[in-house]
């Protein structure tokens, strides 16, 4: 672990070699083609792709409380908790790595990845972008939240596109919240999510997904998904 990221204002030699040191350790151990950015920006909890995190890291520095990198593969000597929202927004992200994992491409034998390999990358970028700049939820998840409140409760398409009408209404207006419901889902299927309703535990504890799919009750809080 390092301390002291940079020295008299300048980026030293020194400091460009803790960057790379850093994204190699984070990137040999992501699932897929983003992990969180621990700039003093995002402070790990925003998802971005190894070029963007080296721009952040080099212009807003490492997050000052940073000292394990427990979301990056070093071992922590105690139990990190974390609040439900960034439980949330991890597996938000593992669904996105998965699906990312599918696109394989050989950077031997090629210095850029395939366009659509780029185009996701492109949208994963956009939608881990802040709704606007007054809030640190981005918007993939509340779109995803919106999807997932449309299915829970059965509202209708015209129902939907009233409340993002609504909310954007009352929301800054450099927000990037879908204007209704055909954009929400474009986003969604641009980033190979299928609109599906997916299982969430009350407490916000898991998502009842891939394996999960057919339990009962969350293997966290012992909570009945049908609650």
């Amino acid at each position: 672990m390092y301390e002291g990221w940079r020295k008299n204002g300048a980026y030293s030699r020194e400091w460009q070699g803790i960057i790379e040191d850093f994204l190699k350790q984070a990137f040999k151990v992501a699932r897929g083609p983003v992990t969180p950015c621990p700039c003093l920006d995002c402070k790990n909890g925003s998802y971005k792709t190894r070029h963007v995190m080296e721009e952040h890291l080099c212009r807003f520095e490492f997050m000052p409380d940073y000292l394990v990198w427990h979301k990056h593969g070093e071992q922590a000597r105690c139990r990190i908790s974390e609040p439900a929202q960034q439980n949330r927004d991890g597996m938000m992200m593992d669904m996105l790595n998965d699906i990312a994992i599918g696109f394989e491409f050989d950077p031997k034998e090629d210095n850029q990845p395939p366009p659509e390999v780029q185009e996701f990358y492109r949208l994963l970028e956009t939608g881990d972008e802040k709704l606007h700049d007054h809030t640190e939820k981005t918007v993939l998840d509340t779109v995803s939240r919106l999807m997932a409140i449309k299915s829970k409760h059965n509202i209708s398409n015209s129902c939907f596109n009233d409340i993002t009408e609504l909310v954007s209404e009352v929301i800054p207006s450099d927000h990037k919240l879908p204007k209704n419901l055909y954009f929400a889902k474009k986003m969604m299927a641009d980033l190979g999510m299928k609109y599906e309703k997916i299982g969430v535990c009350p407490n916000n504890s898991m998502l009842f997904w891939r394996e999960d799919d057919k339990l009962g009750t969350c293997r966290h809080c012992g909570k009945s998904r049908y609650i």
